[in-house]
């Protein structure tokens, strides 16, 4: 709820005022510039001030428009287009410079009765006890003991001895003597008023006739109407539903069913193609490859072992012709010549190796495609073969599944069912049923107010006996049709003739000179009177105590209601100990004790709410309202502050600037009316939007 729009023209010293607020608005004028007339004209449109309290008199034109849930009201309005509260509620949504007065003096009303007194509506000051009090004391009871007081209880005793005597008196009143002539006169007179109102009685009896009889045929029509549309029972629609139900569900097992077909086709065709691998590598003897050959020691190259040759072939030769032994020439020749021959044989055989697994290779990339070396074979033909395993089993856990789908898919039953249903109801679709129980319905429903309406006028329920019953009040049609709008005029004039008949018969009956003079009346018509007055006033008597005690009942209840909202909203991280401790960062906790609010400091020395100041207690109060604005406008609210932190220094007006704005920024609007630049420098550095009144 937000307001959107505020429109003031030609009222004290504001000539035209057009603003449409911002979420965070702050209205800045110096004194005398329009500030306070802008206030008295909210007030008025918002909350139902009357007219007396406007300075000015009446604008020439205001307007101001709410937005609630998405739709926009405008204000004044004849029509009742937006539920805002008034009174003392109202200061939910409205603070003024200083609310101290709200509760008025001091001891006359607690803070917490003060709060529970703007929430309830029930006025300035007065708490529920003292109301209570009030309701028992206007009424004449005792508060505690819920009983008459003594004063009221005897004058009550006086009232029921005087109601039994003279009901005593209108009993026994015996008979007089005269005005029998006038008497008799009346009664020609009210014999000819009888016999027009009979005359009429008749018309009318012939009316309900005709309308009975339309009725009751309209009735055996409509039940007859009803008997064509016996065969479309719930039952049928109950289980056609339950049979498309699990027709859809074997339509869904059948396309299940073509799933897991499709994926027996895709494994079996991948089961194919492995197996063609697998026969492929057994046809290349893939499986035969062993990897490197082992080797006898450290390879020597060819160069060492032709240089060794040479070098042992020169020594021998040498061994002739210097002094160099054969028995070392010879050995180190026949050393060189195996060495030579050891490394022409190895080269060969690692020569044929490479051959080998370079054919090997190529077999291998003919089933392998992308394999890049002999190493990867072992492990590819190990996956290979795990592959065809996995899928084996795969495939076997499908085709257990088709299996399985195959047997449990079958419609014929269900569509047989479906059959037998359309041949009872006679009809192709469930919606037709549908259709033709829900006009069964509006049928049934016909029949049965025709059957109330039947059976309230005849006094009777059972309907074979209604024909004989109407048949029997047939009556016939008037040859001249009465004017029935004379009925009451003639009533009243018959009336008016009875009473006097009444009364003369009572002089004749009462025994006016010992009875009158006995219980102390002037007439018959006194003591009926009295009578009235006394009975009236002992019915009242016992009305007021049974309002009194349901008011109380009433009270107690509201109260306890009041309670639990106020302790519900003190503690937690958005309550109201949260926010007046980030406020006066001196009292760290709100409690209550003894139905009254108890602040307590860092130290924790706690404080009655008449210990603190009056700064201190607005500034809880104003925390209160934000927290109690969050319970009962969840979806957004706004707050009108005229001037409200005038009174609170300069540190905590900065933290209840910052305070305005976590309210903004949890979907509400402030509009702050002000004359001080400080504060408005402080709304200005929050983000609040200025507007300023020339």
């Amino acid at each position: 709820m937000k307001v959107d729009r505020i429109f003031i023209e030609n009222y004290g010293p504001i000539e035209k005022f057009d603003i449409r607020p911002a979420a965070f608005e702050l209205i800045f004028g110096s004194n005398e510039a329009g500030k306070t007339a802008i206030v008295e004209i909210l007030n008025y449109v918002l909350f139902k001030r009357t007219i007396k309290e406007l300075r000015y008199k009446k604008p020439h034109a205001m307007l101001v428009e709410i937005e609630d849930r998405g739709k926009t009201h405008k204000l004044p309005s004849k029509k009742i287009v937006l539920e805002l509260p008034v009174g003392d509620i109202s200061n939910l949504l409205y603070v003024q410079a200083s609310e101290a007065s709200i509760y008025g003096s001091r001891g006359e009303a607690s803070f917490w009765d003060g709060m529970k007194s703007m929430l309830s509506r029930v006025g300035k000051g007065i708490s529920f006890t003292k109301l209570d009090e009030q309701i028992f004391e206007a009424v004449g009871l005792q508060p505690k003991r819920e009983i008459w007081k003594r004063e009221k209880q005897e004058q009550i005793d006086k009232d029921s001895r005087r109601k039994a005597a003279l009901e005593d008196y209108l009993k026994r009143i015996g008979e007089i003597e005269e005005q029998e002539a006038e008497l008799a006169d009346l009664i020609e007179k009210n014999k000819a008023l009888k016999k027009a109102l009979g005359d009429m009685e008749n018309y009318k009896k012939y009316l309900t006739y005709e309308e009975l009889s339309n009725l009751y045929k309209r009735f055996r029509e409509t039940r007859t109407e009803l008997q064509e549309y016996e065969r479309y029972k719930r039952e049928y629609l109950a289980e056609w539903q339950k049979l498309q139900a699990e027709r859809k569900v074997r339509l869904d097992a059948r396309a299940h069913l073509e799933e897991k077909k499709r994926e027996v086709d895709d494994l079996e065709k991948e089961l194919t193609a492995l197996r063609a691998k697998e026969k492929m590598a057994a046809e290349r003897e893939l499986k035969s490859y062993r990897g490197m050959p082992e080797q006898g020691g450290k390879e020597v190259s060819f160069a060492f072992a032709v240089g060794l040759l040479l070098g042992a072939v020169a020594l021998f030769v040498a061994s002739f012709f210097v002094r160099i032994p054969l028995a070392i020439a010879a050995p180190f020749l026949a050393v060189a010549v195996l060495v030579f021959f050891y490394t022409v044989y190895r080269r060969k055989r690692t020569k044929k190796w490479l051959m080998d697994t370079d054919m090997l290779l190529r077999k291998a990339q003919e089933v392998f495609h992308d394999m890049k070396g002999l190493a990867e074979l072992p492990d590819r033909l190990g996956k290979l073969k795990q592959d065809i395993i996995t899928r084996e089993t795969l495939l076997q856990e499908k085709n257990r599944d088709v299996a399985r789908f195959s047997r449990e898919n079958s419609l014929a039953e269900v569509d047989e069912k479906m059959s037998v249903l359309r041949y009872k109801t006679g009809l192709a679709e469930i919606s037709d049923l549908e259709n033709k129980i829900a006009k069964k319905a509006r049928i049934e429903e016909a029949l049965t107010r025709l059957n109330a309406g039947i059976s309230q006028r005849l006094h009777e329920t059972e309907d074979k006996k209604w024909e004989r019953l109407i048949s029997s009040m047939k009556t016939a049609k008037p040859e001249t049709e009465p004017d029935l709008e004379l009925e009451m005029d003639i009533k009243k004039q018959k009336d008016g003739l009875q009473e006097r008949m009444d009364k003369l018969t009572r002089s004749i009956q009462l025994f006016r000179n010992v009875e009158q003079a006995r219980v102390d009346v002037a007439n018959d018509r006194d003591a009926f009177i009295e009578y009235a007055k006394l009975n009236k006033r002992l019915s009242e008597n016992q009305l007021e105590k049974e309002a009194a005690l349901a008011a109380r009942k009433i009270l107690l209840s509201m109260s306890s209601e009041l309670d639990e909202f106020i302790e519900d909203i003190l503690s937690g991280e958005d309550g109201l100990s949260y926010y007046f401790k980030f406020v006066t960062e001196r009292y760290g906790q709100v409690t209550v004790k003894n139905r009254d609010f108890v602040v307590t400091d860092a130290s924790g020395k706690s404080y009655e709410v008449e210990e603190l100041s009056s700064g201190a207690r607005d500034q809880l109060l104003l925390c209160f309202r934000i927290v109690a604005l969050r319970k009962i406008y969840p979806d957004g609210a706004f707050l009108i502050l005229d001037d409200a932190f005038i009174f609170a220094d300069w540190q905590r007006r900065r933290r209840l600037a910052h305070l305005m704005k976590n309210f903004i920024d949890q979907g509400n609007q402030v509009v702050y009316l002000t004359s001080d630049d400080h504060t408005r420098d402080l709304f200005a550095d929050c983000g609040a939007h200025i507007t300023t009144l020339e």
